[in-house]
Order: structure tokens, then C-alpha cells, then sequence
């Protein structure tokens, strides 16, 4: 599982934690990072929905 991780600043770009934020976001797969964000420093964290195989087929031309 993913998390989008999300600072209160919209425009920092930075590394914290080890972790490079761009335009205020990052995004993160171990729920320890996420916690720690959240927790430590305020930030907020949404699942990122991973697409699954047939969500990335393009759809079939019909002839």
C-alpha cells in the first residue's frame, strides 16, 4: 500500500525524514513513515489507490 503524504506548506520542497517532498507532497509505502509524518510532524496521509492490471488495459477498440 502507498500513502500520499501531505505538508501543511504547499510549497516546500525539501527532504525530511529521509523523504524527498515535492510541491508539499511525497509519497510513502511503509505505514511506520506515514505514522511518523502524521504524528511527529503534523502532516496529513491519504491510500493512494494502486490500479490493478485490468484498470491499466486501455479499453478494446470495437471494429
Amino acid at each position: 500500500m502507498k500513502y500520499r503524504i501531505i505538508t501543511p506548506n504547499k510549497i516546500y520542497n525539501g527532504v525530511t525524514e529521509g523523504i524527498l517532498f515535492t510541491n508539499g507532497e511525497a509519497t510513502v509505502e511503509e505505514v511506520w513513515l506515514k505514522n511518523l509524518f502524521t504524528r511527529d510532524y503534523g502532516y496529513t496521509a491519504e491510500e493512494v489507490k494502486e490500479e490493478t492490471s485490468e484498470e491499466k488495459k486501455p479499453p478494446a477498440v470495437k471494429k
